[in-house]
């Protein structure tokens, strides 16, 4: 019988994989909408269950890939960099606000509370520093304070649907890859069980 630790990281690849597909069909095959998306939920988890490093690529994968599909504009570095300076910034920031409580009840909630803000602060982010380059390189406003500010005005919609996005996915996500380590941790208690193991207990996001 294989041992139990590859199970475990079986599972850490398999909500990778689905973290990537669901993000980038939606991109290409199921749009829900103007800036309605799952990049930063996926970005936001990735970063949470797995690190910096598998956040950033898998970030950088579904956006140039889809890119190939749909295609981009002249902005395409700053949609890039709005997704992808989030992604390296993210696991810092998550391991700096995520605590331990008594409690798993509260820690779940607090780690939803923690992972949505910084979503939101991803969504922000973006939204300053993409009309900052429809501004800077487009041709739709004026050259000057008063057609920045525009830009950002105009957008103002496009970012409420991110943020609602953000809203909506990051707690599903999280609450479903939950669930699904909760439901390993049990088949692997099994297995112990069974084969009376003595490994040390492994942790999911490790």
């Amino acid at each position: 019988m294989k041992n139990p630790i590859y199970k475990i990281l079986n599972t850490k690849y398999l909500v990778l994989t689905l973290l990537f597909l669901i993000a980038i069909s939606e991109r290409i095959a199921f749009d829900l909408g103007p800036n309605v998306e799952l990049i930063t939920a996926t970005m936001i988890l990735s970063s949470f269950y797995f690190g910096k490093k598998e956040s950033f690529w898998l970030t950088f994968a579904i956006i140039s890939l889809s890119d190939l599909v749909i295609g981009n504009s002249n902005i395409f570095l700053f949609t890039w960099s709005g997704f992808l300076i989030p992604a390296f910034l993210a696991s810092s920031i998550l391991k700096k606000l995520i605590t331990n409580h008594r409690s798993p009840i509260t820690e779940k909630i607090s780690n939803i509370f923690s992972l949505t803000s910084i979503g939101f602060s991803a969504n922000i982010f973006f939204y300053l520093w993409t009309n900052f380059g429809v501004w800077l390189l487009g041709n739709m406003y004026a050259k000057n304070l008063a057609g920045l500010l525009m830009s950002y005005f105009y957008a103002l919609p496009f970012l409420k649907n991110q943020l609602a996005s953000t809203l909506i996915f990051i707690p599903l996500g999280f609450t479903i890859t939950e669930l699904a380590i909760s439901l390993n941790k049990k088949y692997q208690f099994g297995n112990k069980l069974n084969t009376q193991s003595m490994l040390p207990r492994q942790d999911f996001s490790g």
